[in-house]
């Protein structure tokens, strides 16, 4: 898996580098198949929804071509980032348990342009 972890207004710590790269080794371990990760981490200082400026990204992409995205917030980036990985796992089993002939396809997707 191709992974990608940055981080915007605000310096990248190696213990979170270090949850980022577990957890993402987690996910890997238990649903196979995820092709590339992307995880950033950003900090708004202009935030107006208060305390809760800390906000965790996760971008994962299935083959053949699915894209999931969980992004949450909270008052610190431990906490963002555990509330991100929880929303992205949920997400991965929903995608999971979709019924193959519920899931887009490229003919589908192509047909539905038209």
């Amino acid at each position: 898996m191709d992974l990608k972890i940055e981080s915007r207004n605000v310096g990248m710590t190696p213990r979170w580098k270090s949850e980022i790269e577990t957890r993402m080794e987690e996910l890997q371990t238990e649903h196979h198949h995820i092709t590339h990760g992307r995880v950033t981490l950003s900090k708004n200082p202009h935030h107006k929804k208060g305390n809760d400026n800390a906000e965790a990204l996760i971008v994962l992409t299935l083959p053949p071509r699915h894209t999931l995205t969980a992004r949450k917030e909270g008052k610190t980036f431990e906490e963002a980032i555990r509330a991100a990985f929880k929303a992205i796992t949920t997400e991965i089993q929903k995608f999971r348990e979709k019924p193959q002939s519920a899931k887009p396809t490229k003919e589908m997707e192509l047909s539905l342009s038209e």
